[in-house]
């Protein structure tokens, strides 16, 4: 049996349309058909039931392809392990954060670049990255929650079979443009109503529904609200966008100088968050994780002392 074809069922499936797949695939539309068809005569079922409008799998191409995808993740970590060795690879996801985007820069500069080098690095939201290191699409991964949810979360992690260390809890900081520095000491509940608040607007809790979650929220429900998906447009608004706010991580000196934001300690109950990290049971770290460990470390106890 052909892995190469796991490849072609997978690609297929994600499409949901052979043409579409061929195309991605750089190859021809017939011979990805023969694959296919050649597959399934190798394992006696029909992976994929065709349909006018594309291709959707069986009850049992449904099975197949689960398998193949986790057989496509450990065929990939194989092929790591080279990459492993010279400590010069990063396979990590994690809750948009300035603080932990420093680290990995950080950890790239000191690449030795006439070497081979690999990096899979992704920014997103926190159940997003649990999905993600759950799949193998990264070998491991930091996320962010409020603890008022933690017990949510927990279950939702270990519901995907993946362990956590925890690695920083802090308290919410309301982030403002440094236009506006001279109301940041007078902002409070009310204010911020009347603000254009930012928030990542793709921020779900594991068997929560979005009604659920408006109803617990303490939070001030602004009147001006603006949902972005990526740290460099959130930046961005935060300059431009009048009484603009969001709610963040402590972000590091250099990051606020180079936007020009101000911080504030958050003084409205129950936004308090934790940075945990994440991956499969029985994984084994490499020396190029430890190495980025303690670069996240350090960066993190100077962000604390920073606070103090």
């Amino acid at each position: 049996m052909n892995t190469l074809h796991f490849k072609y069922a997978v690609e297929v499936e994600k499409t949901g349309s052979i043409t579409q797949a061929a195309e991605n695939l750089f190859m021809g539309q017939p011979n990805l058909s023969k694959a296919i068809i050649e597959l399934e005569d190798t394992l006696g079922f029909m992976i994929f039931e065709r349909t006018s409008k594309g291709v959707i799998p069986t009850v049992k191409g449904i099975r197949f392809l689960a398998y193949a995808k986790n057989i496509l993740t450990q065929i990939e970590k194989m092929e790591s392990l080279a990459d492993e060795s010279i400590s010069q690879s990063l396979s990590f996801a994690f809750s948009r954060s300035a603080y932990i985007a420093k680290a990995v820069s950080k950890f790239a500069l000191s690449f030795d670049y006439s070497s081979k080098i690999h990096m899979n690095i992704r920014e997103s939201s926190s159940v997003a990255l649990i999905n993600s290191v759950a799949a193998g699409a990264f070998n491991f991964g930091a996320i962010r929650y409020k603890t008022a949810y933690e017990k949510y979360f927990l279950d939702y992690i270990s519901d995907k079979e993946l362990d956590l260390i925890p690695f920083w809890e802090f308290d919410a900081m309301i982030t403002i443009p440094k236009s506006y520095g001279a109301i940041v000491e007078n902002i409070d509940g009310k204010k911020l109503a009347s603000m254009t608040f930012l928030v990542y607007g793709d921020e779900t809790i594991p068997y929560l529904s979005p009604g659920e979650i408006r109803k617990d929220t303490k939070f001030p429900i602004s009147v001006q609200c603006v949902s972005v998906y990526d740290r460099a447009t959130a930046n961005e608004l935060l300059t431009v966008l009048p009484n603009a706010y969001m709610i963040t991580e402590p972000i590091p000196c250099g990051e606020l100088e180079k936007y020009g934001l101000l911080q504030k300690k958050c003084d409205i109950p129950g936004e308090r968050f934790k940075d945990v990290l994440i991956f499969p049971k029985g994984y084994q770290f490499s020396n190029s994780d430890k190495k980025f460990f303690d670069i996240l470390t350090q960066i993190k106890n100077e962000m604390e002392f920073d606070l103090r």
